[in-house]
């Protein structure tokens, strides 16, 4: 008997060996992302955040309109989203604002609405988040931001909400701070006194291990992107010292960022005209410090404005924009321990997934919606100028530099267009310019 049990413990053991080098085999680590529950409303500009295993999107703007809304959804425990569900709504619509957590309130602030954006926002609102993670409803705080604040970033430290940077005005580089009361009111913000090393707008800000970084933005001159990267150590009594750390390696505003662990990751965003898919992360150090930016998997697609969160593990990234229009898709993937970007799967997954990015890449170019001939020409570091006349009519341009001449006749897509901008780099102002992503001389396919 004795013979026997061991016969059939040993075939226990190899059969054992057998399925985990099977399952090894079969599972292979994919560089790229899954899509999971989209919301019920396209946003960009939104906020986005997780608290306890839920994902909440507040306001924003659908491409149309600047919104009121919010919903929420639940994460599994496979990693993928339940059901979104419509919850409280803000008393003020907003979008290009920021919200962040604390002792179970939600705090907004700041932000734009109207026309673009135009009316710039220093109210304050927050909201209880109930049992079943619903938002309670909104009140709108008695204390409002001492500046109005259009792409605001907030973080707390030391039960005080910072609010930094955006566009008042002019671009900003000051620093403002309010005390959370016990009752999660808030009590008169205060200016600080030690301000950003530089303005920043559209920009990013996360909280690492005690420490607050300010990530990338929009350059007061040229309209690109900004590569540098500050940060702080609050102390107790609430002073703030900005210091520079290692910078990105591409130039970028309207991204998007992330913490895990002793990693900070810089997504997405824009530079200029042209939307970017590209992720870089860097290491802390244990002073604060960050290690030099290295590139990890992309994006699935180009895009800005969107939010982005972690949670065990795992990032998710939620709605914006592209020059395709506005989104409300969601997509989710692992962080291994390198830091890297992607999910386990079968060998087939694989196969599939890279098909799907051949695809992508072999995919036609779209045909641009307009032409004209060039008239005339003014290159700068980051830009080509290009005044374009079509007919009785003409328009000034700006697209990323390229070898432009007088009598090319080129193709550009829509784009963002710009009254009465100044450019600082050429001391000049134009009465109207469309920025572009994609301009291109017409013989190009």
């Amino acid at each position: 008997m004795t013979r026997q049990y061991s016969t059939i413990f040993l075939l226990a053991l190899l059969l054992t060996g057998y399925i985990k080098q099977t399952l090894a085999e079969e599972t292979v680590w994919i560089a790229g992302w899954q899509q999971t529950s989209e919301m019920n409303t396209a946003r960009a500009g939104a906020v986005v955040l997780q608290v306890n295993g839920v994902i909440y999107a507040i306001g924003g703007v659908d491409g149309r309109n600047f919104l009121s809304t919010s919903e929420f959804s639940q994460i599994r425990a496979d990693g993928s989203l339940g059901p979104w569900q419509r919850s409280a709504i803000l008393n003020d619509a907003r979008g290009f604002f920021d919200a962040v957590e604390h002792n179970g309130y939600i705090y907004v602030a700041g932000g734009g609405k109207g026309d673009n954006g135009k009316v710039l926002l220093r109210s304050v609102e927050r909201s209880r988040i109930s049992a079943n993670g619903e938002l309670e409803g909104w009140i709108t705080e008695r204390h409002g931001l001492k500046y109005p604040r259009r792409c605001v970033k907030l973080f707390i430290a030391n039960n005080r909400i910072y609010a930094l940077g955006g566009f008042g005005g002019a671009l900003l580089d000051s620093v403002e701070s309010a005390p959370i009361n016990d009752d999660g009111s808030l009590g008169p913000w205060r200016v600080e006194a030690n301000p950003l090393t530089m303005t920043r707008y559209i920009n990013s800000v996360k909280s690492l291990n005690g420490f607050t970084y300010v990530i990338g933005g929009h350059a007061e001159r040229e309209g690109v992107g900004l590569t540098e990267v500050e940060f702080t150590r609050p102390t107790i009594g609430g002073d703030l010292v900005w210091q520079n750390t290692a910078a990105m390696q591409l130039p970028r505003y309207a991204l998007s960022s992330v913490a895990h662990g002793h990693q900070l990751y810089a997504i997405g965003g824009l530079n200029g005209a042209v939307y970017s898919d590209k992720i870089e992360l860097a290491q802390q150090l244990s002073g604060g410090e960050l290690t030099p930016w290295r590139y990890t998997t992309p994006l699935s697609s180009v895009r800005a404005n969107f939010g982005s969160v972690v949670y065990n593990d795992r990032i998710y990234i939620i709605g914006g924009t592209n020059r395709d229009g506005y989104y409300k898709s969601v997509e989710y993937a692992s962080l291994n321990k390198r830091g890297d970007i992607g999910f386990w799967g079968s060998p087939q997954q694989l196969d599939h997934y890279q098909q799907q990015q051949q695809a992508r890449l072999l995919k036609p170019k779209r045909a641009l919606p307009n032409s004209g001939v060039v008239a005339e020409v003014i290159q700068t570091k980051a830009y080509s100028y290009i005044r374009v006349t079509k007919g009785a009519t003409e328009q000034w341009l700006a697209g990323s530099r390229s070898d432009y001449r007088e009598g090319d006749r080129v193709e550009y897509s829509r784009g963002t267009t710009m009254m009465n901008f100044h450019s600082s780099t050429l001391k000049r102002t134009f009465p109207s310019i469309i920025f572009v992503e994609h301009l291109r001389l017409g013989d190009e396919h």
